[in-house]
This record gives structure tokens, C-alpha cells and sequence, in this order.
């Protein structure tokens, strides 16, 4: 299925059906109520509804995003980690599309588009470094270590592919996603987070939300729409 393959006129129910259901699936997961795997629920939910409403990349981007969901809820964090770094090499191979064939045509590198890129690029990497001098240490050495290192690159990578794209809400997705994840390695590697599980999961779920709907047709109307840099 395809985004072509929905009529215009059913995208806005369509989207707000996924997303009540999205909100409803969220709160399952952090009530006390006990299912296997409903971790994955949320993102699962997403990836279905993709199929007809964004791009492949986006679909195989919350598929393996699932999938990780789902390893986490085994208990495997290096199944987990591999299944979303693929995730975002594919939010990555979207974003680079995307902007070479809609944002780079269009765009005019003023003065203020260059310090804008400058700025993103020095930010993310200094919150690499920081990862790399902080948090990768503390990881066991071996294959976790080395596989925490790839992580934080490839995600780093699809922050700033995000960042390209002259969208305020694909901008905030990554955002959010790189927070999420930043806080769950601090947790594990570093020292014990107070609130860990609302922190993560919260700007987790956010994030696929926020990058799911820009992919969709539907357009956040005024005033979000207005933010868009």
C-alpha cells in the first residue's frame, strides 16, 4: 500500500482513529494493567497504519522500531539496540530523499540557513562527544560497548538528517528520540534516572507520534503550520 492509495478525504478521520487508538495503547502501557509485550503496542499500531498512509521508508523505519519495542519487552538490549539503529537508517534514507527532492530545490542558503546548519551541527556534536566521553565508557566492554558507539552515531546522524528538512515537527521527532535514548543509556550505563520509565517511554512515543503524522498527508493545521523554519 501506498500513500497514493488513500483518498484526500478520508486521511483527517483516518489519522485521528490511529491516534486516539495511539493515546489509548500509550496509557495501557504505563498502567498497572499486565499484558505480554504491550510496549509494543504503541509504535505497532503505528507501523499498520503506515502502510497506507507514509512512505516505505517511514513504514520499515516503525516496523524495526516495533520489532525493538519488542526485543525490550524480552529483556534482549542488543537485539533491541541493533533493531533501531536499522530503524533509523531508514528515517535516515527518508530524510535524505526528501530533501533532496522537495527541501534542496527550493532552498536558498541566506545567512541565517547557514548559522542555523552551523549551530545544529555543533550542538549534535557535542552531545556525541558527550555520549562518547560519558556514557560509552561505562558500558561493558565488547560487542555492548562497540554496539552503544554505532548507536550514537547513527542516531546522531538522523538528528541532523532531521534537521534538514525545514520542519518544525520532524525536527522535534528526532529531537525527542535522541532525549529518549540519551536518558536510557544515561540510566543503564551512568546512574539510576528518578521517573525512568515516564522519561523514556514518554519523549519515545512522542517522537514516532511526531514523525509519523508529518509523514502522513495530513498537515498540522495553524499554528503549528506556521513554525515550520
Amino acid at each position: 500500500m501506498s500513500v497514493a492509495k488513500v483518498n484526500q478525504s478520508w486521511v483527517k478521520p483516518i489519522v485521528f482513529v490511529v491516534t486516539v487508538l495511539f493515546l489509548t495503547f500509550t496509557a495501557i502501557f504505563f498502567s498497572p494493567i499486565h499484558i505480554p509485550h504491550k510496549l509494543c503496542f504503541p509504535v505497532g499500531l503505528l507501523c499498520l497504519a503506515s502502510l497506507w498512509l507514509t512512505p516505505w521508508e517511514i513504514s520499515l523505519a516503525l516496523l524495526f522500531s516495533a520489532l525493538g519495542d519488542f526485543w525490550g519487552s524480552c529483556g534482549n538490549f542488543l537485539a533491541q539496540m541493533g533493531s533501531f539503529a536499522i530503524g533509523h537508517v531508514f528515517y535516515i534514507v527518508f530524510f535524505v530523499r526528501r530533501y533532496l527532492r522537495k527541501v534542496e530545490p527550493d532552498r536558498k542558503l541566506t545567512s541565517k540557513a547557514k548559522g542555523y546548519l552551523t549551530m545544529m551541527g555543533i550542538c549534535i556534536a557535542a552531545l556525541l562527544a558527550l555520549v562518547f566521553v560519558k556514557v560509552v565508557p561505562c558500558a561493558p566492554a565488547g560487542i555492548l560497548r562497540t554496539g552503544v558507539s554505532i548507536y550514537a552515531v547513527v542516531i546522531c546522524l538522523m538528528l541532523f538528517a532531521a534537521m534538514l528538512q525545514r520542519s518544525l515537527l520532524y525536527a522535534l521527532g528526532a529531537l525527542l528520540f535522541v532525549v529518549s535514548d540519551f536518558i536510557l543509556a544515561w540510566n543503564m550505563f551512568v546512574e539510576p534516572v528518578p521517573f525512568r520509565d515516564y522519561l523514556v517511554l514518554g519523549t519515545y512515543y512522542a517522537a514516532q507520534w511526531l514523525l509519523f503524522i508529518r509523514a502522513t498527508p495530513y498537515r498540522v493545521p495553524h499554528p503549528v503550520h506556521l513554525l515550520r523554519f
